[in-house]
């Protein structure tokens, strides 16, 4: 009986299999090839392997993701797992999604996974230079998170991002910061009409950490509030409570003058600035009426229109002045680095050492 004979390649020196994925709205038929330099039967193998693994994914509702993933591909995989799950709302739609959608995957997203260099990384990286550190921040983020867990999945061998880093050449926005006399000034104009301003001056919480005050974070006998919370707005307009950023739980010492302010609040909710309903208020509208009301403050006691950020500013810069610590400020502050602590402190103290000396000569 004669040997079957061998099937000879047949695309140049591979074995070809084609199979069948569906049609485009056209009528045409979409079609995926899968090679092999052993035989056809290896190609119609690796063929079954890839339709069982789309099904099982499918299955699952999961997004399938193969060994020669483009870079879109595997982004949007990871962040679907890694991120949406793990992250809050607003984390996941302004620090992951949107860097990722509106500017990652423009540059890579068609590239092979693993086509990837570091020469590539900081040619992007270069073109971004445009935009705020902030926003670099980021990207340097998403990008060495993606590429670190392509590493654990067998995807990539290497971290293309790894070591790289993005500087800005924008100039960053100068915040600006009340001297102790202006200080005294806002708080004793503020100190009826818009309470929270003393309060934000007098304990350095973040906006959405003072709306999310309540009564029983407040120790008047001991002197002492407590951060526990920080209120949000999802995309719908849902008030949500969540952690304080960097899950920056703490507990500070009260001044005289923030426990007055919050002893003469009507307790009408459970919150300590609630709006007129006792419902939580909305962080952005409560800083539309911060706005407002620092245009009337500036023009009345010439003095600058701060946002609430900056009067948190103010708080830690005063503490420095105070001669307070930069580790104090740190946990006082919530902040997650004490880089962060001291690249804002300690640079104000050389500028403020700084006039002192100009002023003296």
């Amino acid at each position: 009986m004669p040997r079957p004979k061998k099937e000879k390649p047949n695309h140049g020196n591979l074995y070809e299999v084609k199979i069948t994925l569906g049609k485009t709205l056209n009528g045409k038929l979409i079609r995926k090839s899968f090679y092999s330099s052993i035989s056809k039967a290896d190609a119609r193998k690796q063929a079954e392997e890839w339709k069982v693994a789309q099904h099982v994914a499918d299955i699952a509702g999961e997004i399938f993701v193969e060994k020669d993933a483009t870079f879109a591909d595997w982004a949007r995989k990871w962040l679907e797992t890694y991120k949406k799950p793990n992250v809050d709302e607003n984390t996941y739609l302004n620090s992951y999604r949107g860097p990722l959608e509106n500017h990652i995957i423009p540059y890579f997203g068609r590239a092979d996974l693993k086509s990837i260099k570091p020469i590539d990384i900081q040619r992007f990286y270069d073109k971004m230079k445009k935009y705020s550190d902030s926003m670099l921040s980021k990207i340097q983020m998403i990008l060495n998170g993606l590429f670190e867990s392509a590493i654990d999945n067998d995807l990539l061998t290497k971290n293309p991002a790894k070591n790289l880093d993005a500087k800005s050449k924008k100039e960053p926005k100068e915040k600006l910061v009340y001297t102790n006399e202006q200080i005294e000034a806002v708080e004793d104009y503020s100190m009826f009409q818009m309470p929270e301003i003393v309060v934000l001056l007098e304990t350095g919480l973040r906006r959405g950490e003072l709306l999310g005050l309540k009564w029983e974070d407040v120790d008047f006998q001991n002197m002492t509030i407590s951060v526990s919370r920080s209120l949000s707005v999802l995309k719908g307009g849902k008030i949500i409570e969540k952690p304080p950023k960097w899950k920056s739980y703490r507990t500070n010492p009260m001044s005289k003058k923030a426990a007055g302010i919050l002893q003469s609040r009507d307790r009408i909710s459970e919150y300590i600035f609630p709006n007129k309903d006792g419902a939580p208020q909305r962080p952005d509208t409560w800083a539309a009426k911060l706005k407002k009301f620092m245009t009337k403050m500036s023009y009345d006691c010439g003095v600058p229109a701060l946002t609430a950020h900056e009067l948190r500013h103010t708080y830690g810069t005063k503490l420095r002045r105070d001669g307070i610590d930069i580790y104090t400020i740190q946990k006082v502050m919530g902040h997650k680095d004490i880089k962060v602590t001291t690249e804002i402190y300690v640079k104000n103290e050389v500028e403020t050492l700084r006039r002192a000396l100009s002023n003296s000569l």
